[in-house]
């Protein structure tokens, strides 16, 4: 039967190439990542390994990560980022005592055109959520 492996003597030195494609290999996370997430660690590593091999070992085109890294942002994620930053500032101008319902009132006055759903779903994603004390008819005590 023949060996089908083109080194036939496990004593032979390892080429280069193999070296770092194993250090390669053994720099990347375990759990499979997201097709950007890919493209992101390419970028990050650029200059410790080929771009050329970290596409092969990553299972990406080359072409498809120079497509990803000359993109430009698209309209919806610019008006994302704005309007995350005017609920996180909404929300602590009052104190973190406002929700979704009058966060989304400040922004209408304001002029964004939003859901009181969208909004809820965006303080989901920031960790915002309200919080107030509820008043009681109590006594006060002396």
């Amino acid at each position: 039967m023949k060996n089908t492996d083109q080194r036939q003597d496990s004593t032979e030195p390892v080429s280069a190439n193999e070296e770092e494609l194993t250090r390669l290999q053994k720099s990347l996370p375990e759990h499979p990542l997201s097709k950007s997430l890919r493209f992101q660690f390419i970028e990050d590593h650029r200059s410790e390994f080929p771009v050329e091999k970290m596409c092969k070992v990553l299972e990406v085109s080359r072409s498809g990560f120079y497509k990803w890294r000359n993109a430009e942002v698209s309209n919806q994620a610019k008006r994302k980022a704005l309007l995350l930053t005017r609920i996180t500032d909404l929300f602590e101008a009052n104190h973190g005592q406002f929700g979704s319902p009058r966060i989304t009132l400040l922004l209408r006055e304001e002029g964004y055109i939003i859901s009181e759903r969208t909004v809820g779903k965006f303080m989901k994603e920031l960790g915002l959520r309200s919080s107030y004390s509820l008043r009681t008819n109590k006594p006060m005590e002396d």
